[in-house]
C-alpha cells in the first residue's frame, strides 16, 4: 500500500474551481435527496478510499465531487456566509483528505462531522470576540433587488432568530427542517441519539417561537 502524503497548501482556487461569488440566504427549504442504496454508497465510498490509499490521489476528487454540495449547503446554513462556508468545506476536506486512513464507518457521515465541527468553531470564534455576527459576518440578506423582493420580512426575522440559537440547537432544527433530514440519519451522522435529536429540535422550535413572538405577538 502506497503512503498518503499531505496535499500541498491549498492554491487560491477552490476545490470546486473559481471561488463562488452570490450569496445564497442561510434557510432554504430544499430537501436533501437520499441516495436509494446508502450502503451501496459507503461501499463506493470505501473503495474510492482504498484507491487513495494505494497512492491514486485522483480517487478522492470523487468523494469531494460526491458530498461538496450537501456539506457546502450546510456550511452555509450554519454561518450565513457563503466565503465562510466555502473555506469551511474546502479546509474540511484538506483535513478528511489528511487523515484518510483513520475513516471508520460511513465517510459521508465522517466528512460531515468535520464540517459540522468546523461550523460551530466559527460561531465560536465570532461571539468570542464580540463581533456582530449579523451584521459584519455575513453578506447582506438584500443582497440585489431580485432578492428584495423575494424575501419577505418573516424570512428575515427567521434567518435572524436561528443566529440567536445555540450551536447545537441551530445545527438540529437546520438539519431537520431546513436539510429535510430524518432523524435517523441525523443521529447517525452526528454521532447521538434520536430521542436527543428530537429534544434538541423541539427546544429550537420552542426557542424560535420565542424570538419570533417578540415582535409578531
Amino acid at each position: 500500500m502506497g503512503t498518503l502524503t499531505a496535499p500541498a497548501k491549498a492554491p487560491a482556487r477552490t476545490l470546486w474551481g473559481e471561488r463562488r461569488t452570490v450569496y445564497r440566504p442561510p434557510v432554504q427549504i430544499t430537501p436533501q435527496a437520499v441516495p436509494a442504496d446508502v450502503a451501496e454508497q459507503a461501499d463506493q465510498d470505501a473503495r474510492c478510499i482504498a484507491r487513495v490509499l494505494d497512492g491514486d490521489r485522483e480517487a478522492f476528487a470523487v468523494l469531494v465531487t460526491r458530498y461538496s454540495d450537501p456539506l457546502y449547503r450546510h456550511a452555509l446554513n450554519m454561518t450565513g456566509s457563503a466565503d465562510v462556508a466555502e473555506d469551511i468545506v474546502q479546509q474540511s476536506f484538506i483535513k478528511a483528505y489528511e487523515h484518510l486512513g483513520e475513516v471508520r464507518g460511513r465517510f459521508d457521515a465522517w466528512v460531515f462531522r468535520i464540517v459540522a465541527n468546523g461550523c460551530k468553531d466559527w460561531l465560536k470564534n465570532i461571539r468570542r470576540t464580540h463581533t456582530s455576527y449579523e451584521e459584519d459576518d455575513q453578506p447582506s440578506h438584500l443582497a440585489t433587488p431580485d432578492e428584495e423582493l423575494d424575501r419577505s420580512e418573516l424570512r428575515v426575522d427567521l434567518d435572524r432568530a436561528l443566529g440567536q440559537l445555540s450551536d447545537s440547537l441551530r445545527e438540529a432544527f437546520i438539519m431537520k427542517h431546513v436539510e429535510g433530514r430524518s432523524y435517523e440519519e441525523m443521529a447517525e451522522m452526528l454521532g447521538s441519539t434520536v430521542g436527543a435529536l428530537k429534544m434538541r429540535v423541539h427546544r429550537a422550535r420552542e426557542a424560535l417561537q420565542a424570538i419570533l413572538e417578540e415582535k409578531y405577538a
